[in-house]
């Protein structure tokens, strides 16, 4: 029988043979992470962007607060502009050439000789309905579409039908700055009733004293390519005093929204109305009023928003290389909210923002009389440096998946007497009533 002493040898031998085999892979692993390192450095990426792009992979709940406010820049469309219609009124420029507007051919007609001749013109629409058999593009700048009497209700643009199969996708698609429509109705759209290209770096949109009903999706859908234009987004427009609803009391499937806007930079939206905003099955509409994908700096102010699944939203989306958030800055302020209990099969809350730091959400009013448990909601990680404060409810104010805020002054317990009020208050200010 062979002794201890005998093994030794065999034994050394093995712990040296691994040692080796450690300092190998150790040598190894370093060779390839130089190699990747000098790589990064050649393609024009820093240690930092690189770690940036690491993190991307990470799912959002394994990374911690301060990696996600510290290295994510602000995005590629970003501007700190403010929007001139924020201390001001808007009016109508005097200096573009006004047409008069009879017939849908000549408006058709009228559109494209102003593309052709670098736009500058006012189209006065006569009373009517004008029956589009294709979109109207709207591709030169200083283009307005209003009506002569200023009346929505006298002239209405329509399209061939809210259903899918529709042969008028969108009614109005707008790729050039300065863009006016005014005292109008769009109506049935297999798409959206207005499509504001971003991409286009279309600029300077008005829609005022509209009313905007039965699209098959989103009544104005805000685009934007984040793929390939990151940099161009549509900033500064201005969306006042209109109606957007669906005229049944139910939208006509679950991705439909009243405002969707993607990479929107200073817009306002204020003073208008959105109703019935609402899916009738599979799962719940997107919001009445929503900024996202990049957006930056939106204020949504004095909106009334009845009986829509979900009221204002700012954030939310899946993460992608262009997108360091979803949304920053802005203010959520004054508007009423309110949600009876109609049997909409999925009311949700009145006010949610998700990855949206430095927002402010003050003096709102939300009445929901639904099941659903928070009237305002501030979601994951990257909601940070967010005040909520003088806002009246009775539902309440919370934190979801990681989100914070300051919140005070706020009131979670108001009678259906306290935000019914100030709804009718608003309405009678707004002249909605």
């Amino acid at each position: 029988m062979p002794s201890l002493h005998q093994s030794s040898p065999h034994f050394i031998y093995i712990i040296k043979k691994g040692i080796t085999l450690g300092l190998g892979v150790f040598f190894c692993i370093a060779i390839f992470a130089g190699i990747g390192f000098f790589i990064l450095l050649y393609s024009g990426h820093t240690p930092k962007s690189a770690l940036i792009k690491i993190g991307k992979l990470i799912p959002s709940n394994l990374s911690t607060k301060k990696t996600d406010v510290t290295l994510r820049k602000n995005a590629d469309n970003f501007t700190n502009k403010i929007n001139p219609y924020l201390n001001a009124p808007f009016s109508l420029p005097d200096t573009l050439k006004a047409i008069p507007i009879a017939s849908v051919n000549q408006l058709v007609t009228e559109i494209k000789i102003a593309n052709k001749s670098s736009g500058n013109i006012t189209l006065m629409l006569k009373s009517g309905i004008y029956q589009l058999t294709k979109t109207l593009r709207i591709e030169a700048d200083n283009i307005s579409i209003i009506s002569i009497t200023g009346n929505p209700k006298d002239v209405i643009i329509q399209g061939s039908g809210m259903n899918k199969s529709g042969s008028v996708k969108n009614l109005i698609w707008v790729g050039g700055n300065f863009f006016v429509l005014s005292g109008i109705t769009l109506q049935k759209a297999s798409h959206h009733l207005i499509q504001i290209a971003g991409e286009h770096d279309a600029d300077f949109p008005t829609i005022r004293n509209c009313i905007l009903q039965d699209s098959y999706q989103q009544l104005i859908k805000v685009s934007y390519n984040i793929d390939n234009k990151p940099n161009n987004s549509s900033d500064f427009g201005l969306v006042e005093n209109c109606t957007f609803q669906y005229t049944a009391g139910i939208g006509p499937q679950y991705y439909i929204g009243g405002i969707d806007a993607h990479a929107a930079n200073g817009w306002i939206v204020r003073n208008n109305r959105f109703k019935d905003i609402a899916s009738p099955n599979n799962r719940i509409s997107e919001f009445a009023i929503h900024f996202w994908r990049n957006s930056h700096n939106n204020i949504v102010e004095n909106n009334i928003i009845e009986d829509c699944d979900r009221g204002i939203g700012f954030g939310f989306g899946s993460s992608h290389i262009n997108m360091p958030y979803s949304n920053k800055g802005g203010r959520i302020s004054g508007n009423t909210i309110i949600h009876k209990n109609n049997n909409d099969p999925f009311a949700d809350t009145g006010i949610a923002i998700a990855n949206s730091p430095n927002t402010i959400i003050e003096n709102n009013y939300i009445w929901l009389d639904h099941g659903y448990s928070r009237a305002i909601e501030y979601r994951f990680p990257l909601t940070t440096n967010v005040i909520i404060r003088d806002n009246t409810t009775n539902k309440r104010i919370s934190s979801r998946n990681g989100g914070e805020a300051s919140l005070s002054n706020n009131k979670t317990d108001a009678t259906y007497e306290d935000i019914i009020s100030k709804h009718i208050e608003n309405k009678i200010s707004s002249k909605l009533l």
